[in-house]
């Protein structure tokens, strides 16, 4: 593919002349597409022949992709270059469609897609425009392993999670980024492991992992940057020496915001070197000579949300702010753009639940379940994995729900069943057991696992058949150590959960097995899970603990997470809890200080980082502070012109956030970080009050 890219970018090289021979992968794009213009053009005609009609080829037409490789997981941004692009074009990888929503036209030679997963090699890519089809044969590449995050600090010691699809990691994997070595602090199984980056220069660099005979190499897979200037924000670049640097982006597009207001400490009006705006390009500079940290930094924009960062010493701040939709942007989209899309599609997929024995061509009786009393009924139900623990198991509904019947007629060898999964490479699994048809209790025995199911939008996934053969005679001994003490009478219930990890193919939830408790003076026993052999040598058990308020384990809350462990037989200890925020000053449906700050205590142990977002109908304000913090300001921006400030006589919505997460460095923060998946503990309180 690049090879036709450079042997058409030198041939229009050749034929317009060359600038100092610059030419980069996207202006050979660029110039096979100009090479079919998207209208007609006037051509000189001899005199003895008849003017004719130019016809315009109007098929679609693809030339490259920018990037041409990403990970088996999908989801990264890539460019698709070519002509006669529109609105309603369609792009597939692989013969999957990327979804709708993630499909967007730049224009007419350009489009910008998140492909769906894949798995690893090369593919072909499709881009289909009014029922007629362009292909880039082998265009794009999946590669079999992801890296998280893909950027971080010159100065190394990032924690990195490399997740693998078809993997074999062992303790003996060696990970190197541009050959020095990413010292492997954990492998939580063959699909998963996590290193510390070495130090090494700006610029984009390799990673190998090698494990045996297995040599995984991705080219420009890490970033190492000396800023915080990134697609995924954050702080970064060292100890403030008199200067910060702050580009203030649209979050969702990444767009610079011009004009957003800047400013050091809790006072609005200070005047410059200590507040500024940012330029065309969205970027700010705060530079005085007695700059130094910790210090507390505000943006706030027109159309935007405002955004503090407390007690932080970095040199680089890269900020997103949201769009706010009030009515004075309303008119045409805000600064900054906003997002659109088309719709999503999930994936169906159907096959058969398998058992052992003597019929060959026909269904076999489901002998390793006990046989139901009166009352009772022999039931499986059907489930695909989700990406991690934040999302519960899918509803099997009537076509995953599975009984010991067959329909006259049928010629399969199992029981059929049908249920949607997410576009992505996935597991189909079945828990079978016996039901009591008045009240729905239910009671495991058996398991089966069909693994390396890749989905996609659309697509129609078939004769996946799953052979019941798992026993669920395993049980793992839970003790919970240290829980947060409530706070009258709150948290008041506490709740574990087990989820199996399949490292690429995702989580499987077991709801089935659930516990539920006032508090965690006794052993919990999660019972029947099955053994790591098999289909699911290689899986990894999960334990979360949530004490929480209510049914729902509503606010105020805790939560604890243990990952990794590799055998179902080990006694999990949850410890390790967040301390709790209680807050004193406002009180919940109160009113806000005159001085405008919110106070809170912890007792128990203090958070790596507190997140604070404050809503209402017409604004938001989203702080970040390190665990040691224990308030909030929010200065009158209303003071700027441009600016608005709290509503008055509105009421206001807090939620206080705290996490812990491996590798955490506050003066390194990334945004990624604020993602649940990377949490081992937290904590949180939500409050209402008027200011």
């Amino acid at each position: 593919m690049r090879g036709k890219q450079i042997g058409w970018a030198l041939l229009a090289v050749a034929g317009c002349g060359s600038e100092e021979g610059r030419f980069t992968p996207e202006d050979a794009a660029s110039d096979v597409v100009d090479a079919t213009p998207d209208v007609a053009v006037d051509r000189a005609v001899p005199r003895d022949v008849a003017p004719r009609d130019v016809v315009v080829n109007t098929a679609p037409v693809v030339v490259g992709v920018v990037p041409d490789h990403g990970p088996f997981t999908g989801g990264n941004t890539v460019v698709v270059r070519g002509t006669n692009f529109n609105e309603d074009s369609l792009a597939r990888f692989g013969g999957s469609l990327v979804q709708p929503r993630d499909t967007t036209l730049t224009d007419s030679r350009r489009l910008t897609v998140l492909p769906p997963g894949g798995r690893p090699g090369l593919v072909d890519v499709e881009v289909e425009v009014n029922g007629r089809t362009a292909v880039l044969p082998m265009g794009y590449r999946y590669d079999s392993i992801l890296v998280e995050p893909d950027e971080g600090s010159i100065s190394g010691s990032t924690l990195l999670t490399i997740r693998g699809l078809g993997t074999h990691f062992t303790d003996a994997t060696v990970v190197t980024l541009d050959g020095l070595p990413c010292v492997v602090d954990t492998v939580e199984g063959p699909e998963r492991l996590s290193c510390r980056t070495p130090a090494h220069p700006e610029g984009r660099v390799p990673i190998t992992v090698e494990s045996g005979d297995e040599r995984i190499t991705v080219p420009d897979a890490y970033k190492y940057t000396d800023s915080a200037e990134s697609t995924r924000g954050g702080l970064g670049g060292g100890a403030i020496q008199g200067t910060v640097s702050l580009p203030v982006l649209a979050a969702g597009t990444g767009d610079a915001i011009p004009g957003a207001y800047v400013f050091v400490g809790e006072d609005p009006t200070v005047a410059p070197p200590r507040s500024t705006r940012t330029d065309a390009r969205g970027r700010a500079t705060l530079s005085y000579p007695e700059l130094r940290g910790p210090v507390t930094v505000t943006v706030g924009a027109r159309c935007f949300n405002s955004h503090t960062v407390q007690v932080f010493d970095a040199r680089n701040v890269s900020l997103y702010l949201y769009p706010q939709m009030i009515p004075a942007c309303a008119m045409g989209d805000p600064p900054g753009g906003s997002g659109g899309g088309r719709g999503t599609f999930g994936t169906l997929v159907s096959g058969e639940l398998i058992w052992d024995g003597p019929n060959e061509f026909a269904p076999n009786p489901w002998r390793n379940i006990p046989l139901p009393r009166a009352g009772e009924r022999r039931i499986a139900y059907v489930y695909t994995t989700q990406a991690d623990i934040l999302y519960p198991a899918p509803t099997p509904g009537d076509g995953g729900t599975v009984l010991e019947v067959v329909q006259p007629g049928y010629g399969g060898r199992g029981y059929p069943f049908a249920v949607s999964g997410r576009p992505a490479a996935m597991a189909v699994y079945a828990i079978a057991g016996i039901e009591n048809t008045r009240t729905q209790r239910f009671t495991p025995y058996m398991m089966g696992v069909a693994r390396n199911v890749l989905g996609a939008p659309r697509a129609e996934i078939t004769n996946v058949r799953v052979n019941m053969n798992i026993p669920l005679d395993h049980q793992t001994e839970v003790r919970v150590e240290g829980l947060p003490a409530p706070v009258r009478g709150e948290p008041d219930r506490l709740r574990i959960e087990g989820f199996i990890d399949l490292g690429g193919e995702g989580v499987i939830a077991r709801p089935d097995i659930t516990l539920n408790a006032r508090d965690g003076s006794e052993p919990f026993w999660l019972v029947a899970l099955p053994a790591f052999t098999g289909a699911i040598a290689d899986a990894r058990l999960t334990v979360r603990g949530i004490y929480g308020t209510g049914t729902y384990l509503n606010s105020p809350y805790a939560a604890v997470i243990a990952s990794g462990i590799t055998t179902p037989d080990d006694t999990v200890r949850l410890r390790s809890w967040v301390g709790i925020p209680e807050v004193t000053t406002p009180v919940d449906t109160g009113t806000l200080a005159a001085d405008r700050t919110v106070r809170f205590n912890v007792t128990g142990a203090s958070p790596d980082m507190w997140w604070m977002n404050l809503s209402g109908d017409v604004m938001y304000w989203q702080t970040f502070a390190p665990g040691p913090s224990r308030s909030f300001a929010f200065p009158d921006v209303s003071r700027v012109m441009g600016l608005s400030d709290l509503p008055e006589g509105q009421q206001l919505y807090m939620s206080i956030t705290g996490f812990r997460t491996p590798g955490f460095d506050y003066n390194n923060l990334r945004y990624t970080w604020l993602s649940q998946y990377y949490w081992t503990a937290y904590s949180g309180r939500t409050l209402l009050f008027m200011r």
